[in-house]
């Protein structure tokens, strides 16, 4: 891709983001934090289950070591 094209892609964004920001007014901000908050709930979301499932190996690691030398 050209440079050119390039420059003209981001160019037409840049105006759809302005139009966008023309036509929401007043409700930018709004629409601008909920957006920011969603995306955060479901990072928050996704750490809170990998943070769930790796304490559960460390505790099923632990209870195998644990048996581990009870057998011994």
């Amino acid at each position: 891709m050209s440079l050119l094209s390039r420059i003209i892609i981001l160019m037409i964004l840049s105006v759809i983001a302005i139009l966008a920001a023309v036509i929401l007014g007043d409700y930018g901000p709004w629409y601008f934090s909920w957006l920011i908050g969603t995306g955060f709930m479901i990072l928050v979301a996704a750490m809170g289950g990998v943070l769930y499932e790796d304490q559960e190996e460390r505790l099923l690691e632990q209870e195998k070591n644990a048996q581990g030398h009870k057998t011994r």
